[in-house]
């Protein structure tokens, strides 16, 4: 969404950093290489562990044109569901799990439980790749923390000594609910001039949605982890504030733990924990600009239909989503009532569902994109946050098994909880039934 989530969401591990910054490039250099000499030719991958590293291997596979066969995880729950479009299934499922053309891939703080597991059924050393490492010593932090002071004194040079805020995630459907009490925060905290950082260019394209000055993108994402290590290091002098929930970098805040319990959803810890505001603040959506001349190139070039064109954003970061199959079924349906249907996608680990044109547009236009096109259907992401307020119609989709901290993925995120919409259409599903779900579906159109 991507919400924000520590390292392995689905058990909860916190114990180590994200992988947003130095080591998602690390990780990405490590398979980089072993494509490169080979090997991954001919494998069957298997990766292990729901979480939003795993999704974010399966994607820097997937780019580099190597398929992966299917996700474990020993929770029954998510047996059964799907990750990244590929099926969680139990260890048992596996047939001749030792054969040495079968590669296991985890990056999990649990990975002494893990390897062992995988080696009671035979599995060799070589071929179970741990990606992550443990963690850095004592001089990498203050290194770290160092490097954090650097680019924060850089920040204070060029836009003046004023208080830094940061969005140390690649969510953007944090950096949204951020904005829609932007507004409101900076008003009853008199705060009159800041530095509002972000790590992507997906970021800042929100951000860019609301009324928020000195948006600063950094130079490369590992930026925020320093500056972060040196908030730790130096709070009153750094005069940094994190806008998150909770970050499993800083060590010192357990709010996740709330996540959930007495319904504190995604938008009321945000109020609270966040922000600070009282219970009757209510989100806002920004005021959207007039951009009918670029909606209208993209209508053209890809010759869509105004209110009559379906958007499919079939892949969510964090929670589960649904198998080809399905997506499939639903633009027959679809196309048979005379809709046109677009996936919204980039690159090799995000195509077109197929039956569908891949089309993509920038987020700061999405709201835009959506009203004009009249129609949208998704897993639950961060970018149904982004379009909540656009007038059309929306059906967003929720895995009933998928649990989040203190309570389901649904109870959490729903639209309707967050007080981001009253108008989406908003579906649990279960993944023995999807047939139903796509007839519930076409009935909306």
């Amino acid at each position: 969404m991507s919400c924000i989530v520590p390292f392995e969401t689905s058990t909860k591990d916190s114990g180590i950093k994200y992988m947003y910054d130095v080591e998602l490039r690390r990780t990405e250099r490590i398979l980089k290489r072993k494509y490169f000499f080979g090997k991954l030719k001919d494998k069957e991958i298997y990766l292990f562990g729901v979480s939003d590293n795993t999704r974010q291997i399966i994607g820097i596979l997937r780019d580099l044109g190597v398929n992966p066969k299917n996700v474990i995880d020993n929770d029954k729950i998510k047996q059964g569901s799907y990750c990244s479009r590929l099926k969680v299934i139990p260890m048992q499922d596996i047939i001749n799990p030792a054969d040495g053309n079968k590669i296991y891939i985890l990056y999990s703080g649990f990975w002494r439980e893990m390897i062992p597991q995988l080696q009671e059924y035979g599995i060799a050393k070589k071929n179970i790749w741990r990606l992550n490492r443990k963690p850095g010593l004592l001089i990498f932090l203050i290194i770290s923390a160092y490097k954090g002071k650097r680019y924060r004194n850089k920040l204070i040079k060029r836009y003046g000594d004023k208080q830094i805020f940061l969005c140390p995630y690649t969510g953007t459907g944090d950096i949204y609910l951020i904005g829609t009490f932007w507004d409101e925060y900076i008003k009853q905290n008199n705060i009159d001039d800041y530095i509002f950082v972000v790590i992507t260019g997906a970021c800042k394209k929100v951000a860019s949605l609301f009324n928020i000055k000195n948006i600063v993108l950094t130079k490369k994402k590992e930026y925020g982890a320093f500056l972060i290590d040196y908030y730790m290091l130096d709070r009153e002098k750094g005069n940094i504030t994190i806008l998150n929930d909770c970050w499993a970098q800083v060590h010192t805040n357990q709010v996740e733990w709330f996540r959930g319990y007495k319904e504190l959803y995604f938008t009321q810890l945000f109020k609270k924990f966040v922000f600070g505001l009282p219970d009757d603040v209510k989100p806002r959506h920004p005021q959207y600009k007039d951009e009918s001349e670029r909606i209208g190139e993209l209508f053209k070039k890809y010759n869509l239909v105004s209110k009559r064109t379906v958007v499919l954003s079939p892949y969510s970061n964090t929670l589960s989503d649904l198998p080809e199959e399905f997506w499939e079924e639903l633009v027959k349906a679809l196309k048979e009532k005379g809709y046109v249907l677009v996936t919204n996608c980039g690159g090799k680990s995000e195509p077109a569902v197929e039956g569908t044109i891949g089309v993509f547009f920038p987020l700061d236009i999405a709201p835009q994109f959506i009203a004009e096109a009249g129609n949208f259907i998704g897993v639950r992401s961060g970018f149904c946050d982004v379009i909540s307020g656009a007038d059309a119609k929306k059906i967003i989709l929720y895995d009933r098994g998928n649990r989040f901290y203190m309570g389901s993925a649904f109870e959490y995120f729903n639209l309707k909880e967050m007080e981001l919409c009253d108008d989406a259409v908003e579906i649990e599903f279960e993944h023995g039934d999807l047939e139903n779900v796509v007839s519930e579906i076409v009935m909306q159109f």
